[in-house]
């Protein structure tokens, strides 16, 4: 969100005997229902013209930039802090109000680390030659992480 901090909510979904879910297996009106659920918790914060929906293998994820207002009204430490590093990228972007920076889109060659048999059942590591894996590694340098 250009360097805006941005509010995130995310939700997972499990089965009654306590496996995942896998966000790509979901149905269009369970996927619907979570965007819906998504907005709700996020309802009353950030700038809801500037988000990006996004998902990992078990999560489904919303991002809404904080408004300038929200940022003024936090204390100076949060806002003089150094970075502690970024999260990694999505597995894929779903939908965003305003194009992401190269650093938000999904590593084009991830690695896959799986934890599961399930075909979705991995964690993506970045590839680190890709563009997006490159930006978000200029990211987090100029943040103080890594």
């Amino acid at each position: 969100m250009d360097g805006q901090p941005v509010w995130l909510a995310s939700l997972s979904r499990r089965r009654p005997n306590g496996r995942f879910v896998y966000v790509p297996d979901w149905s269009g009106p369970q996927r619907r229902d979570a965007e819906r659920l998504l907005r709700t918790v996020l309802f009353g914060v950030g700038d809801p013209t500037r988000e990006r929906l996004f998902r990992m293998n078990v999560t489904l994820c919303l991002h809404r930039a904080a408004t300038d207002a929200e940022v003024a009204a936090q204390p100076a430490w949060f806002l003089e802090a150094p970075g502690c590093g970024l999260a990694g990228g999505p597995v894929e972007v779903l939908a965003e109000s305003v194009p992401g920076a190269l650093s938000t889109k999904p590593c084009e060659r991830p690695i896959r680390e799986p934890f599961d048999r399930h075909p979705h059942g991995w964690l993506p590591v970045g590839c680190g030659e890709c563009g997006p894996c490159r930006a978000r590694d200029e990211a987090a340098r100029a943040a103080g992480g890594r």
